[in-house]
């Protein structure tokens, strides 16, 4: 039963003799801080049909998209290393199709799209990705996973066609962009595109891995630029919890653009480069940029040293 202080207060003068003041309170204790509320868990993992034969999988990482063929599913992208977000994966893939996974596409090299590469490879997948991955490997450190993230076995330079089945993908990297061995995943029979972590949705800012990550704004620009020519009518985020029309990724393509001349107007007036990115306005865009993404000393020196070019 919960009792208040008035009411024990109350109590105490009714049982004191008559003639007798009633002796004062004790201060009540300080009421002790209220626990901090746990971290809400991570919304669970979902597939959704976009396409007749084409799944879009989000949560767990990066988003992953999932071709089923009468031979053999297509993986874009493995999430994180972790057995959960791995179970959860195999699960929802064994949801819509009864076949193995003979071929999975890396985006890039970050650990929240690679991190389960090396459990495909022992299932006997072969796993794609850009040239330049296993070198930008070697040099990268995650708290993501354990460990670095396996990398491809098969890798490209410029594009390669991928033919699982009937099915025809086409692989295209474009040059440095989120980073420097980005992949563009285009099913130009499902007329739907994968762009990894080129393509972001509000409220998610876009980013770039620049220095060992080998990325660059000006590609990340261009990458869009030449995407937005192929023939689809899907687009794919790396993060976001729906698929885009091609309106939507030109409207995105267009505040790219926005950032780079501000950034370019910037640096052109003699910004210094550690008040770089706190004079930049984006409040209009609907980004904040700074943070772990923007705002260390490295990027903000490659970002300087890429707009300063004429």
């Amino acid at each position: 039963m919960k009792t208040s202080l008035a009411a024990l207060l109350a109590s105490a003068l009714i049982a004191a003799p008559a003639f007798a003041q009633a002796p004062e309170a004790a201060p009540a204790p300080a009421p002790a801080p209220a626990p901090a509320a746990p971290r809400a868990p991570p919304p669970p993992m979902t597939i959704t049909k976009i396409k007749p034969n084409l799944y879009f999988i989000v949560g767990g990482g990066g988003n992953s998209e999932l071709l089923t063929t009468k031979s053999g599913a297509l993986l874009v992208d493995t999430k994180n290393l972790n057995d959960k977000d791995y179970g959860d994966l195999m699960m929802l893939i064994g949801s819509v199709t009864d076949k193995k996974v003979r071929v999975v596409i890396d985006t890039h090299h970050h650990a929240d799209h690679t991190g389960n590469n090396e459990k495909f490879l022992a299932a006997g997948a072969k796993v794609i990705g850009q040239e330049t991955m296993p070198k930008i490997l070697e040099k990268y450190t995650t708290r993501l996973a354990p460990h670095t993230p396996f990398a491809p076995t098969t890798l490209y330079r410029r594009r390669l066609p991928v033919r699982i089945y009937h099915s025809k993908v086409q692989l295209y990297h474009f040059g440095g962009g989120h980073t420097g061995a980005d992949t563009i995943v285009y099913f130009p029979q499902e007329r739907a595109i994968a762009f990894g972590d080129l393509l972001v949705e509000d409220p998610t800012v876009p980013n770039y891995d620049a220095g060992n990550g080998g990325g660059s704004l000006l590609g990340f620009q261009d990458s869009l630029a030449q995407a937005l020519k192929l023939n689809w009518d899907v687009a794919f985020p790396g993060h976001g919890g729906k698929p885009l029309s091609k309106a939507e990724v030109r409207e995105y393509k267009g505040k790219i653009d926005q950032l780079i001349s501000r950034i370019q107007a910037l640096i052109a007036a003699g910004t210094p480069k550690d008040k770089l990115i706190e004079s930049l306005k984006t409040d209009d865009l609907g980004w904040k940029i700074g943070g772990q993404f923007w705002a260390p000393p490295e990027r903000v020196d490659a970002l300087y040293a890429e707009l300063s070019k004429k």
